[in-house]
C-alpha cells in the first residue's frame, strides 16, 4: 500500500516567508505612523492643557487688578520696596500710590522675546501664598471675624487695613501708622493696634486683606508677566518663542513658567474717558494715567499671545495665508510677527507648526 506524502517545497516556503516580512515590514510601519501620530496628539493636548492653566492664571490676576489697592495713604509711607533688577524696576511706584495695571513694550530687551509686551499686575490677591486673596470686614476693635474656611487668615498672616471710600469720587486709605503698613492677624480675642482700629461709635468699617506669613516689603502683592527666553531652550518650540512666565516680586519661588512656545504678547486697553460706564477708546498705552484715573478709566484688558501647540511636524501644513501675523487688534494697536524670521534654517519652517493667537477679554472686577 502506497502513501502519499507530499510537503511544502522549499520555493513554497521561501514565498511564504517573503510574504510574512511584507505583511510584518508593513505592520511596523503602520505601527510606527500611530506611535509618531499618538506621540504628535499628545504633545498637542498637554500644550492645550497647559496654556490653559496657565492663561487662566493671567485672566484671574488681570481681573483683581486693583483689589486690596488703595487710593492713597493715611500718612507719610517714605518708602517700600519693589523689582530691583531690570526692566521690572522700571514700573516701580515707591514712594507713590501704586498703579493696578502697568505695561511696556519689551522691544529692545536682553532676555525677552522682542516687541512682546510686558503686563505688571498690582493687587494682595495676585501673590501665590495662602493668604492671597483672602479679606475681611473690620467692624469693632477686634479683627478676628473669619468664618469661612477658605477666607479665614491665621495669626501667623500679615495683613493690611484699607478705610474704604464712602462716597462716590472719595479715596480709598491705607491705613498708615509710623510709616508700618501691615500687621500681623490678630487672635480671636486680640485687640487691632489703636491706630488700625474703625471708629465703633460711627459705624466705621476697615477691610483686612491678606499678604502671606512673612512681612511684606510693600503694601500690595506685584506680578509681573512677560515673555522671556529660557536658559535653556526648550526642543520642542519654534526657535525664537520664549516661555509666558508670571514673576511675583519678592517670592523666591518666581518666575513661574506658565505658558511655552509664545511668539508674541500684546495688550490693549479698553477706556471710558467720559466715565459714562461704556468704553469709548481703545489705546495700547496708558502710561500717562495716574494710579486713580487707571481705576475709574479701565473698563476692560485685552490680551493677544501668540504661540503654536504641539512640536514640529513635516506632515502638517499651516493654514496661515502668510508668515506675517498681526498680534492685536491691529498694527498699530499691536505688532507684526514675521514667522520665517523665527527659525534660520529654513524660511519655510514656520509652516509646519501649528500657530494660534490666543485672546483674553478680561473685565477687572476692582477697578471703579
Amino acid at each position: 500500500m502506497t502513501r502519499d506524502c507530499k510537503g511544502f517545497s522549499l520555493l513554497e516556503l521561501l514565498i511564504t516567508v517573503a510574504i510574512l516580512g511584507i505583511v510584518m515590514a508593513l505592520s511596523s510601519q503602520l505601527l510606527q505612523h500611530l506611535v509618531t501620530g499618538q506621540k504628535k496628539q499628545a504633545g498637542i493636548v498637554t500644550g492645550q492643557f497647559e496654556a490653559a492653566l496657565g492663561l487662566e492664571m493671567l485672566r484671574n490676576d488681570v481681573s483683581n487688578a486693583g483689589f486690596g489697592l488703595a487710593d492713597a495713604f493715611k500718612s507719610t509711607l517714605s518708602v517700600y520696596t519693589e523689582a530691583s533688577t531690570d526692566p521690572a524696576l522700571q514700573f516701580n511706584n515707591t514712594p507713590n500710590v501704586p498703579r493696578a495695571i502697568q505695561h511696556a513694550n519689551t522691544v529692545s530687551t536682553a532676555g525677552y522675546v522682542q516687541n512682546s509686551d510686558y503686563l505688571v499686575i498690582r493687587s494682595p490677591a495676585v501673590g501665590m501664598g495662602s493668604a492671597a486673596g483672602k479679606w475681611t470686614n473690620i467692624t469693632s476693635t477686634k479683627g478676628h471675624y473669619w468664618n469661612d474656611v477658605n477666607l479665614d487668615m491665621t495669626t501667623n498672616d500679615y495683613m493690611i487695613i484699607i478705610k474704604p471710600r464712602v462716597i462716590s469720587g472719595g479715596n480709598s486709605t491705607l491705613i498708615v501708622s509710623g510709616g508700618v503698613y501691615a500687621i500681623k492677624c490678630p487672635g480671636p480675642a486680640a485687640d487691632l493696634p489703636t491706630d488700625y482700629q474703625p471708629n465703633t461709635g460711627e459705624g466705621e468699617r476697615f477691610l483686612a486683606f491678606g499678604m502671606g506669613t512673612t512681612a511684606p516689603t510693600m503694601p500690595f502683592a506685584r506680578a509681573d508677566y512677560y515673555v522671556g527666553i529660557p536658559a535653556t531652550a526648550n526642543p520642542n518650540c519654534a526657535p525664537g518663542t520664549g516661555t509666558l512666565y508670571k514673576n511675583v516680586i519678592g517670592d523666591t519661588n518666581s518666575p513661574y513658567a506658565l505658558m511655552d512656545c509664545v511668539a508674541n504678547m500684546q495688550v490693549v486697553f479698553r477706556l471710558d474717558t467720559n466715565l459714562d460706564g461704556i468704553p469709548d477708546q481703545t489705546v495700547n498705552d496708558i502710561s500717562g494715567l495716574d494710579a486713580y484715573t487707571i481705576k475709574v478709566q479701565v473698563k476692560e484688558v485685552d490680551i493677544y499671545i501668540l504661540a503654536h501647540e504641539g512640536t514640529k511636524d513635516t506632515s502638517f501644513k499651516s493654514e496661515l495665508a502668510s508668515s506675517s501675523v498681526t498680534v492685536g487688534p491691529s498694527v498699530s494697536l499691536g505688532t507684526t510677527v514675521n514667522l520665517a524670521t523665527l527659525d534660520t534654517s529654513s524660511a519655510t519652517a514656520w509652516k509646519y507648526y501649528r500657530w494660534n493667537t490666543y485672546k483674553l477679554v478680561v473685565k477687572p472686577k476692582s477697578l471703579y
